[in-house]
């Protein structure tokens, strides 16, 4: 398959899996199952239940799986999750959010589930785990056995697959962690430091990640130097090349897949479940 192709399919899969896979996050029933086990902040509930697929873990292996978050955050956060519960039931309590926000948006388990469930299981069967601890770790958990479940999981299992491959491109790059999520807002075009306070850097390691990027000619002013466009679309033709078995697994029912998908991203979006069509973000 041409690496246009693959980069096409990839990113098309990228912004409609997006908001199913990650409407647990945005979830009222699902910060509902987690104030049930005693948490009163989201930031923790999200670090550990997330991260949870990986075992019990401790906040240092969040920090690296998850790849942008500031460790002072995260670890705390971590410590504090598991001074609470313990993995095992807050990945019950997180696909208990997830399942029951979908069912509630999506009024039931819309047409075309069970088909779009396979097609997507396909691509995560052929999917590799080597440097996708997170991948990896929700591939160990299996399937919840429920047709709203099921769908979710496997969106999920893409979604971390992705982003672990977007970890690796960007390390392999030379990007820090802030210098990553600047970079990501330059891409999504949105304004420099607009975004990268939402992962816990103080300002200070900011504007210096700023300047860090200004002396290696990728940053001038407020924007990209052509040289720092150029590295980020590198950075995201190298994460869908990482793709190229899910894509190729999915072969000839991609189109298929994407029209059984596309009305169920819009009802996610339509319904806030989700905070923006990916779409309207990213680049195709």
């Amino acid at each position: 398959m041409h690496d246009d192709n693959v980069r096409r399919v990839a990113r098309r899969l990228r912004d409609l899996i997006e908001p199913l896979a990650g409407n647990v996050y945005f979830a009222p029933e699902a910060k509902e199952a987690y104030a049930t086990l005693g948490f009163e902040s989201s930031r923790a509930a999200y670090f550990a239940s997330r991260g949870a697929c990986m075992g019990q873990v401790p906040g240092e292996m969040v920090v690296a799986a998850f790849g942008v978050f500031n460790p002072d955050l995260v670890i705390p956060s971590v410590n504090h999750a598991w001074s609470i519960t313990d993995a095992p039931t807050i990945l019950a309590a997180r696909e208990q959010g997830a399942v029951a926000s979908l069912d509630h948006i999506l009024g039931g388990v819309p047409d075309g589930s069970k088909e779009a469930t396979d097609i997507l299981k396909r691509g995560a069967e052929a999917a590799t785990g080597e440097g996708r601890a997170l991948f990896s770790g929700l591939r160990s958990l299996g399937f919840p056995g429920t047709p709203l479940g099921d769908l979710w999981r496997s969106a999920d299992l893409l979604r971390e697959h992705r982003g672990d491959s977007h970890i690796i491109a960007w390390v392999s790059h030379g990007l820090d962690a802030i210098q990553a999520t600047l970079t990501t807002e330059l891409w999504w075009r949105l304004p420099l430091t607009s975004y990268v306070k939402s992962r816990g850097w103080s300002p200070e390691q900011i504007d210096a990640a700023v300047e860090r990027l200004r002396a290696a000619g990728l940053v001038d002013g407020d924007g990209f130097t052509n040289e720092g466009e150029a590295l980020r679309a590198e950075i995201e033709l190298c994460t869908d090349r990482q793709e190229r078995s899910i894509v190729e697994a999915i072969g000839d029912d991609a189109e298929r897949l994407f029209a059984i998908l596309t009305p169920i991203k819009d009802a996610i979006v339509g319904a806030k479940g989700y905070p923006n069509d990916p779409a309207n973000l990213t680049r195709p």
